[in-house]
């Protein structure tokens, strides 16, 4: 009886460990799923460190101008302050991007996509998708803090 009990207590401590999605595609999936709901925020989780540092320069730009950029956001949908827009980090930015009511509508079916699976290896991984058009695309992932991220922002 105690071996069963440690056995149970082991396996529970190692699923508690792995946390995440498990795979690569389950990323890809909740972070097309997110955007599709307008959650913003768990998007912008799926992006990796490296990817959110391609929008240090925009994050800049637009606290330099944080009255326009108001503005500008408003326009698009994002409602902000500028102190607000002060505090923001790069994930920040594009979790109000994500949440956007116009971003499910520019995106299009660019979220109408298939996932065909993945090729792990070590700490990265590429998910293989089909867009609505029946492109096949490979997407880069990398496990960063025990999550699959999508390696660059979609697109780049």
């Amino acid at each position: 009886m105690k071996l069963v009990t440690l056995l149970s207590m082991t396996v529970m401590l190692v699923l508690m460990a792995c946390g995440g999605d498990a795979l690569p595609e389950d990323s890809m999936q909740a972070f097309v799923d997110a955007i599709k709901s307008g959650d913003g925020a768990t998007a912008a989780s799926y992006i990796s460190s490296y990817g959110l540092s391609d929008l240090d320069v925009q994050l800049v730009a637009i606290q330099e101008n944080p009255e326009m950029s108001v503005t500008y956001l408003a326009a698009m949908g994002v409602e902000a302050t500028e102190s607000e827009i002060a505090d923001w980090t790069s994930e920040d930015l594009l979790a109000a991007f994500f949440s956007s009511p116009g971003m499910v509508e520019e995106l299009g079916d660019k979220l109408d996509l298939v996932i065909n699976g993945s090729e792990i290896d070590d700490s990265e991984a590429v998910v293989f998708i089909t867009t609505a058009d029946g492109r096949e695309e490979e997407i880069e992932m990398i496990l960063e803090d025990g999550v699959w991220k999508l390696y660059e922002m979609p697109g780049n």
